[in-house]
């Protein structure tokens, strides 16, 4: 496995790239950007809290002004490998996880219900995105490794 130092500057280049039609509504930013952006920590300084929660792990919320189209958004990650080790619920989204998906993403069946896995070209391919009573979570392959192993096969094309 690669340092996630390593991966960080390819991470937030692909997060840059125009082209996406997903689209936020807040100045036309790529939605899908925005939600990389947010799970990578580029926003926690606005968070209404942060805090450790054990094992590695860490916890951003935001509830006052998310920055996602959402009522809310919490993010919990590995402090060690951020980029690559994070899950992202988003509570009451005013977009869809087609919308964050893209159109050419692949439905897959988990134990937690129905998700969408990005496409291969997708700045999100190394996700898997599932629709939940709240909203939406997104999960990275890395987190699901080290903390929701039942979700890897949902991974495999």
């Amino acid at each position: 496995m690669r340092p996630a130092y390593l991966l960080l500057p390819l991470l937030l280049l692909t997060a840059c790239k125009p082209g996406s039609a997903a689209r936020d509504g807040a100045g036309g930013e790529d939605l899908i950007a925005r939600t990389l952006f947010t799970a990578t920590g580029s926003f926690d300084a606005q968070a209404d809290s942060r805090e450790r929660i054990g094992g590695g792990l860490r916890r951003a919320t935001w509830t006052t002004r998310p920055p996602l189209d959402a009522q809310g958004v919490v993010v919990q990650y590995d402090s060690d490998a951020r980029p690559l080790s994070w899950q992202l619920d988003i509570r009451s989204p005013r977009f869809t996880a087609q919308d964050l998906a893209g159109p050419d993403a692949r439905a897959v069946t988990t134990p937690q219900g129905e998700a969408l896995h990005p496409a291969a070209g997708s700045r999100l391919a190394d996700t898997l995105i599932l629709t939940t009573g709240q909203g939406l979570r997104v999960v990275t392959r890395g987190y699901v490794t080290q903390e929701d192993a039942a979700l890897l096969p949902a991974f495999r094309r």
